[in-house]
């Protein structure tokens, strides 16, 4: 019989903290991250007063989830 081990809360938004500080925007499963669950990382952050990964984390969610400025036209 396989047995599964539940992984923390904790675990989970550190272990995708690295990835996204790693460049991946994506989980293991290869599914993007979403606004809401990088707010919640966001939220994760700002309850334990990390606020250097707290700026990193906004910046991101501010220019990946804003057209303007993620947004970037392929040239002719």
């Amino acid at each position: 019989m396989n047995r599964l081990k539940l992984k923390s809360y904790d675990y989970l938004i550190e272990s995708n903290l690295e990835r996204i500080k790693l460049g991946k925007l994506f989980d293991h499963k290869m599914v993007p991250y979403t606004k809401e669950f990088l707010l919640k990382v966001l939220l994760y952050l700002e309850e334990r007063e990390r606020f250097e990964d707290c700026h990193f984390i906004s910046n991101l969610i501010n220019t990946r989830f804003d057209h303007d400025k993620n947004y970037v036209p392929q040239s002719v």
